[in-house]
């Protein structure tokens, strides 16, 4: 008998720029193949390796489909309702002894969709507990664009091919956002001239028609230099400045106690190369693209609001083929995500940065009022991600009941005491939108059943709420509670499933010149950051230098092929350190070292990048404690804005591995 075939509409999950739509193929009881959505105006039928995983990370062999519990060092599978008893009673203990704050929640976006953030609102329904502010991705560069322009919007990728230069100030889209990559190639057959500012050349540098090798972590310098040269120069048009800028003269005069040569000396680069940006800059139309690793050094909120700064005075804004884009909130400006006011039920509070999890867990663990005694962790696996490991590894340990919600035994679950099994993507009905570049908002149809309905988030902690008899918490099901969610932007799902829904305000970010700033207007001096005890305006920060100890800063970007490790869990291979021609002098490609920095050491190949200066190494973000990962020697410092990780404030050396 033939087996029917049926077509699904998802989209993909994963924290990337992207957010692609998927045509899912089912034949029969199984799913045969994800493709790219042919019909949807932004992912045109295309899609990456990543996406494509989710098939794999459907059937994997090793995916967790029941509950495990640690006991006496030893793994052993429980139900789930077993597994909601145990939880059930430690929740219920720790809350009556102490208080709910004994309990942290920590999440990142690992897992996108909006329902997969249940579990936030559960302990909120709970009375409140311990969560994390700062971030490990983008806060400072977030911080820096809500200062300048009160929010986060991004211009429809298609204006691309109305831009005269697409600059990717520290941004690598051929690995990291495959349809900026594709409109790029076709702005470039079209005339478009693409510059690429970064500290070493990556993938898109070779497409790219010029590429500024800046030193590491003097983005804001570059952005400085530029700005005080057209100052010089009378090239600023004042009207433009008057009408739409607030803060210029306070920011010209900073900038006038800043010597050019020592910014110039600071970049690394030559006044031909500045000058060839500041002409460009002044020419127009031009579309600006700040990636993330750029805001990973202690001085890179300023560094962005630099940017920023530089954009708007040359007047590459609101117009069109122009525009500063770091990050888009339409939706969670638009949508509310908490319809059944979960929010009002927290009556407790306690907060901790993300850069200082291991020193707040060390202080609270055993503190006398309300010590640390569980954590939640879900859609993400900090025991891999987090900077300075050893240290966080070694304070984990310290907390008395460990809960991790993961479809695999990552390095975080393993260093836990209970592992919650959940649902893939594909397993799950919701709705999901991109703080980046789609501007679309979508419905995720469930395509295959899980192995068990408490597998979904969704369900598990319903069902946990009415074990512990909480009696505000709503159990209703997915279907209502996504409606009444949709219903802050008149939708329901059935709109959302015949039609494209994009709420962006226009195509063009602030085409209408309305920012949603104190002043309405640019703020480069703004009154929020000084209310948050920063410089009002843009300021130029050293940030940490190489030393004679540790002669190499090491940076950690992102491979084409996996987000983090998500993708790289089953490699077998040692990560791979990539050096300059002259720092291999005495090794052998692909011999293994040794490389270590004043928080840890790991084992790793060596490489060479012939591109690289002598004072600049890198790792890809992919690998596990078991491949050598670099986050065990990563500073886990915290930005001046934003509470972003310094990952890229780190130093290493290498010596022989014997």
């Amino acid at each position: 008998m033939k087996r029917k075939v049926k077509i699904y509409t998802h989209a993909c999950s994963l924290d990337c720029y992207d957010l692609c739509k998927f045509k899912v193929i089912k034949k029969g009881g199984s799913i045969k193949e994800i493709v790219g959505a042919k019909d949807n105006k932004f992912t045109k039928g295309i899609i990456c390796q990543k996406g494509r995983a989710h098939l794999a990370r459907l059937y994997d062999k090793t995916r967790l489909l029941k509950p495990r519990l640690k006991v006496n060092g030893n793994w052993k599978e429980i139900e789930f309702e077993e597994a909601i008893d145990i939880i059930a009673d430690k929740l219920t203990a720790y809350k009556k002894e102490f208080k709910s704050t004994s309990i942290a929640y920590y999440e990142e976006s690992g897992a996108g969709g909006t329902l997969k953030g249940i579990p936030g609102k559960f302990f909120n329904f709970f009375g409140g507990v311990t969560t994390s502010l700062g971030s490990n991705c983008w806060g400072a560069g977030t911080k820096a664009t809500l200062y300048d322009f009160g929010d986060a919007r991004t211009s429809d990728l298609e204006e691309t091919q109305n831009a005269k230069t697409i600059i990717l100030w520290g941004r690598n889209p051929f690995s990291t956002s495959i349809h900026l990559y594709e409109r790029m190639l076709k702005a470039k057959k079209n005339g478009v001239k693409i510059i690429t500012i970064d500290p070493r050349v990556n993938e898109t540098s070779k497409i790219s028609h010029i590429h500024v090798l800046v030193k590491p972590s003097t983005d804001g310098a570059l952005a400085m230099v530029i700005t005080k040269l057209l100052i010089e120069e009378k090239k600023l048009d004042s009207k433009f400045i008057e009408e739409n800028i607030y803060g210029y003269d306070e920011y010209k005069s900073y900038l006038d106690t800043l010597d050019l040569n020592y910014l110039i000396g600071e970049t690394g680069l030559d006044l031909k190369t500045i000058h060839e940006l500041k002409d460009t800059l002044l020419a127009g139309k031009v579309s600006c693209f700040i990636g993330y690793g750029m805001q990973r050094y202690s001085n890179s909120g300023n560094a962005v609001r630099a940017i920023n700064a530089l954009m708007s005075l040359t007047k590459n804004i609101g117009i069109e083929g122009s525009g500063v884009f770091y990050s888009n909130r339409v939706y969670s400006n638009l949508l509310n995500d908490d319809p059944f006011k979960s929010e009002s039920f927290k009556t407790e509070k306690r907060t901790f940065y993300v850069s200082e999890f291991a020193d707040f867990i060390e202080e609270n663990h055993d503190a006398h009022e309300t010590p640390l005694k569980s954590v939640f962790i879900a859609k993400c696996n900090p025991l891999s991600r987090y900077a300075n490991l050893n240290k966080l590894e070694k304070a984990y340990e310290k907390i008395e009941f460990k809960v991790c919600i993961n479809m695999f035994m990552t390095d975080t679950a393993r260093a836990s005491d209970l592992v919650i099994p959940c649902t893939n993507t594909l397993e799950s009905e919701d709705i999901i939108s991109s703080g980046m570049h789609n501007p679309h908002l979508l419905y995720n149809e469930k395509v295959v059943e899980p192995a068990n309905k408490l597998m979904d988030e969704y369900y598990f902690f319903q069902k946990l709420a009415e074990v512990m008899e909480m009696k505000e918490y709503p159990q209703v099901e997915k279907e209502e509670y996504i409606n009444k969610i949709l219903s802050s932007v008149s939708l329901d799902i059935e709109k959302l499933k015949k039609q494209e829904i994009n709420l962006s305000k226009d195509e063009i970010a602030w085409s209408d010149f309305d920012f949603s700033t104190p002043s309405g207007k640019i703020e480069i001096y703004s009154e929020e950051a000084k209310k948050d005890g920063l410089s009002p305006y843009p300021v130029y920060i050293e940030s940490l230098k190489i030393s004679e100890e540790y002669p190499m800063r090491l940076i950690s970007p992102h491979h084409k092929n996996s987000l983090f490790a998500q993708h790289t869990k089953d490699m077998n291979d040692r990560s791979k350190l990539y050096v300059s021609p002259n720092r291999l002098e005495g090794y052998e490609v692909g011999e293994v070292v040794k490389i270590y920095s004043i928080y840890g050491e790991i084992e790793t190949e060596i490489h060479v990048d012939e591109t690289l200066s002598d004072d600049l190494v890198y790792i890809y973000a992919i690998w596990s404690k078991k491949n050598g990962n670099p986050n065990f020697l990563t500073y886990n410092g915290k930005s001046e804005m934003g509470g972003q990780v310094t990952f890229y404030d780190t130093f290493i050396n290498i010596r022989k591995n014997n």
